[in-house]
C-alpha cells in the first residue's frame, strides 16, 4: 500500500508563503493498493493537482473516492479535476451517502444555482455511485475497508484500510471531546493496532471552549488516542488554515512530547504536502 498526501489543510484553502512546507490545499489523500488498484479519500482542493499528475501519466484513470462527508473543503477539488472530463475516466464514489448529494449540486442543483459553469449530467468521466462502506465493509482486492461514524456537524465517515499485515486508519474531521463518553473506547477499538493513523488535529487546547461542536480535535486528543489504541504512527492533519507553518511545527513538537509520556514507540508527525508513505 501507498499513501501519498494531496491536501492537508482544514476548513478553507490557505495558500500563501507561510504555508509552503505544510501546504495550503484542502484535505486529499491517495492510497494505491498493492494491486495497483487507485483510491482517493475526500476531494478537497487537493484532487486538483492529483489529478494533473494523472492526466499526465497518459493511461485511462480509474478510482474509488471515497468521501468522508459533504462539506465544502473536502468537496472543492473535484469540478477542477481534469480527468472528470475525460470520456475514458471512471470514479466510482463511496462512503458518506449525503456527501453525493453535495457532490452533485457543486455542478448544478436543479433549479438553476448551480456553484459551476458545467452541470453534473455534462461531465465526460462515469461517475457511479456505490454507497456501500456506510453499510458495512468492504473488500476490494484482497484489501477490507470499513467504516466508522464521527463527532461532526451534519455526520461524516473516518475509514479503516487492512491489507495483509498493515493497516491505515484516516479520521478527519472529528471531535475527539465529544466522544469522550461513550463513544471514545469506539474509537478506540476503531484504531485498535493500526500501523498507521491519520487523525484530525485543527485545534489548540485552549481554542476549544469557543470551537465546542465544530466538530474538530486537538493534537492532545489525537495523541491520547492514537496512544490508547496502541497505534504505530499518527500524523496530524486538518491543519486550521490560520496555522503557519512555524506553528504547525510547534503543535508537532507539543505532540511528540506527549506521546513520548504516554507510549515511548509512538512516532507523531504532521502531514505535508506531498508527503509519501509505503507498507513494509
Amino acid at each position: 500500500m501507498e499513501i501519498r498526501f494531496w491536501g492537508t489543510r482544514g476548513s478553507i484553502p490557505a495558500p500563501g508563503p507561510h504555508t509552503l512546507e505544510f501546504g495550503g490545499n484542502t484535505t486529499c489523500v491517495e492510497v494505491v493498493l498493492s494491486s495497483g488498484r487507485r483510491l482517493v479519500i475526500d476531494g478537497g482542493t487537493g484532487f486538483r493537482p492529483l489529478g494533473r499528475y494523472l492526466k499526465e501519466q497518459g493511461s485511462p484513470v480509474l478510482l474509488h473516492l471515497l468521501l468522508t462527508h459533504g462539506h465544502w473543503d473536502h468537496l472543492l477539488g473535484i469540478p477542477f479535476f481534469e480527468p472528470i472530463y475525460q470520456k475514458d475516466t471512471e470514479i466510482l464514489v463511496d462512503g458518506w451517502v449525503r456527501a453525493f448529494q453535495t457532490l452533485t449540486r457543486i455542478f448544478d442543483d436543479h433549479m438553476g444555482n448551480g456553484f459551476f459553469p458545467i452541470a453534473f449530467d455534462q461531465l465526460q468521466a462515469q461517475v457511479h455511485f456505490i454507497p456501500r462502506l456506510a453499510y458495512g465493509p468492504v473488500e476490494l482486492d484482497g484489501t477490507r475497508i470499513s467504516a466508522i461514524s464521527l463527532n461532526h456537524p451534519q455526520g461524516g465517515l473516518g475509514f479503516r484500510l487492512e491489507e495483509g499485515n498493515f493497516s491505515l486508519t484516516f479520521i478527519t474531521d472529528n471531535e475527539l471531546g465529544a466522544a469522550r463518553g461513550q463513544r471514545f473506547p469506539e474509537f478506540v477499538q476503531f484504531c485498535q493496532g493500526c500501523d498507521l493513523l491519520i487523525h484530525d488535529a485543527q485545534y489548540l487546547p485552549a481554542e476549544l471552549p469557543q470551537r465546542q461542536g465544530w466538530g474538530h480535535s486537538t493534537y492532545e486528543e489525537a495523541v491520547k488516542l492514537a496512544a490508547a489504541a496502541g497505534v504505530g504512527s499518527l500524523v496530524l492533519t486538518h491543519h486550521d488554515p490560520s496555522r503557519t507553518d512555524a506553528q504547525v511545527r510547534e503543535i508537532i513538537d507539543l505532540a511528540r512530547e506527549l506521546a513520548a509520556t504516554l507510549k515511548e514507540d509512538l512516532e507523531v508527525d504532521g502531514a505535508r504536502e506531498g508527503d509519501f508513505y509505503r507498507s513494509p
